[in-house]
């Protein structure tokens, strides 16, 4: 007897009443967010950004209740709210739980970043990196910056009207050369600057918290 196939779900294009009540009962960084940043070595964005904390949120796999990072994930050329990013973080680092990340489930999230900096702090240029971490210690040199999440989000980010100057922070694995030199491509077509960091041994923020200089 063959199996019933069952059609899977579509995700949601566009956040939920959950997700937007949620986001909107998140802080500005301080607290434990704020000690954990500074920990890595992080560059604090400002606060009208896409990134805030929570002290109490559960972690679905584990179990765990606790803080925090929330980021609002968008959409790259619309600005609308499609998920959100949670890290799990202790005052020195992630805290003891797997995955340590974990976007809302059921939300699309093709298309999407996390706007570090808002929009208005575009002037004529922009960074891009794929992990939060990654993108705060660019900005110790770079910014505005934003977060594409991963290596694919990255690889498919959109040329934006009015940015002509784009500065890629690329994560030193096979992925994240890949997705570098994909965007980078994509943007030099279009006519626009593009710089692509070269660092080791992993990310950005390997180096800072490593001491490399």
């Amino acid at each position: 007897m063959l199996p019933t196939y069952k059609p899977q779900a579509s995700k949601r294009d566009t956040l939920n009443d959950w997700g937007l009540d949620f986001w909107h009962e998140c802080s500005p960084l301080g607290g434990v967010a704020l000690h954990y940043l500074k920990s890595r070595r992080c560059f604090i964005p400002p606060a009208d950004g896409d990134l805030r904390w929570h002290p109490s949120v559960k972690h679905g796999p584990s179990g765990h209740t606790g803080p925090a990072l929330v980021a609002l994930i968008t959409d790259a050329l619309t600005g609308k709210p499609l998920s959100l990013h949670r890290t799990w973080i202790t005052p020195t680092g992630k805290a003891n739980v797997t995955p340590a990340r974990l976007v809302l489930s059921g939300h699309a999230t093709k298309g999407g970043c996390i706007r570090l900096w808002p929009d208005d702090c575009l002037m004529g240029g922009l960074a891009l990196g794929e992990g939060i971490e990654t993108c705060l210690s660019l900005a110790h040199a770079f910014e505005p910056v934003w977060a594409t999440i991963d290596a694919g989000h990255l690889a498919d980010f959109p040329v934006l009207a009015g940015v002509e100057v784009l500065t890629i922070c690329r994560d030193n694995d096979p992925a994240g050369h890949k997705a570098a030199a994909a965007c980078a491509t994509r943007w030099v077509n279009a006519g626009r600057t593009v710089r692509v960091t070269r660092q080791v041994p992993n990310d950005m923020n390997d180096v800072l918290t490593r001491g490399a200089a």
